[in-house]
């Protein structure tokens, strides 16, 4: 036996026994004894064990059991080889063993070669068909469109004169709406223009009005001066050229020479002991037999100790109250308006904000 079937030998020996190998299939019972690893096989044993497995290897190609290369009985074999010794008989079965095993990988890479094949050829032939599937859609697409085309063309010229016919009517309806517009512009400047004017007149003629109220009202206070003067010296007391009107109403210095101006007066400014005397008179009678301060036009506001009367000249006469305890003017700064007792016709000089009766001069 040559070197390579020792060595085909061995590589299906190591086979069998390796973990998980055809040595590990659980094999069928025999009263032969069972092997270990470690254990001593003679020559007989080894070629037995491999015929075992080349056997059923055979089998499992063929199940038929009529494959042309069957092995012998293991006995027979096994008594040949006793008596030739590892003739010629042996190394023939190994040849046999592995050209029967050349034989079945190459149908095995056969059949896989014809797998792939088929599997080619499918793929090939789904190609075709999708190939022809898609020249069919692009001239089905081809023919839609040549169809399409000519009335696309037509509707899409329609579409476009629409269009234009829709913004030109739409353009004239704007130009129109303008036009109204521009006219209502016209009629509107017009009425602005006419009511400007009207507004104008009426402008005048409020400021003719109000000229006329403001020379009404002149002349109605010029009226009220003079009714109250004639009043003034018809109701109260004539003293040379003046005429004196005593009022029985509580009012401050600076209201009542108000009051006395607007009726064509001012507060009672004798200038001198005749008209004062006249004036001392008639406030007693008036109030008599009470004893009341009464306001007259004179005072210092303007500068303490410098009386003056309304109409600004200054007093040369003066008739202040005096006795031991009192002494007039007292007041100062805080007293600065003159007003004489009606029991004895004596001056006080007053806070100007005190309210009193008061006597005017026409």
């Amino acid at each position: 036996m040559g070197w390579c079937c020792k060595g085909l030998l061995l590589f299906f020996f190591c086979q069998a026994w390796a973990p998980g190998g055809r040595g590990a299939e659980p094999a069928e019972p025999t009263a032969e004894p069972q092997l270990r690893r470690g254990d001593s096989l003679t020559a007989q044993e080894i070629e037995r064990i491999i015929g075992q497995i080349l056997q059923e290897d055979l089998q499992k190609a063929d199940p038929t059991g009529e494959s042309p290369l069957a092995m012998p009985d293991p006995e027979e074999k096994t008594a040949n080889s006793t008596d030739t010794k590892g003739g010629a008989d042996q190394e023939t079965t190994v040849e046999v063993l592995v050209k029967a095993k050349e034989e079945e990988v190459a149908q095995e890479e056969e059949k896989e070669e014809e797998v792939l094949k088929e599997q080619d050829e499918e793929n090939g032939s789904k190609e075709e068909e999708r190939e022809v599937e898609e020249e069919e859609n692009e001239q089905e697409n081809e023919e839609s469109l040549e169809e399409v085309s000519p009335t696309t063309a037509e509707g899409t010229t329609s579409a476009v004169e629409d269009n234009f016919s829709y913004i030109f009517s739409r353009l004239s309806a704007i130009e129109s709406a303008i036009h109204r517009l521009n006219v209502q512009f016209y009629g509107m400047d017009v009425k602005m223009s006419q009511y400007s004017q009207n507004f104008a007149k009426l402008r005048s003629k409020l400021d003719d009005t109000q000229d006329t109220l403001t020379s009404v009202s002149e002349m109605n206070l010029r009226n009220q001066r003079h009714i109250g003067q004639i009043e003034g010296c018809l109701k109260g007391r004539r003293v040379s050229r003046r005429c004196y009107l005593f009022f029985r109403h509580f009012e401050s210095y600076s209201n009542a020479q108000e009051l006395c101006h607007s009726r064509g007066g001012n507060l009672a400014m004798p200038i001198d002991q005749q008209e004062y005397a006249a004036l001392a008179k008639y406030i007693h009678e008036s109030l008599y037999p009470f004893n009341w301060p009464v306001w007259i036009g004179i005072n210092d506001r303007r500068s303490e100790g410098m009386y003056l009367y309304e109409n600004g000249h200054r007093v040369s006469y003066f008739n202040w109250y005096k006795d031991p305890l009192v002494t007039q003017p007292n007041g100062g700064i805080l007293e600065n308006c003159v007003s004489i007792s009606s029991d004895d016709g004596k001056w006080w000089d007053n806070d100007c904000t005190r309210r009193m009766y008061y006597v005017c001069e026409y």
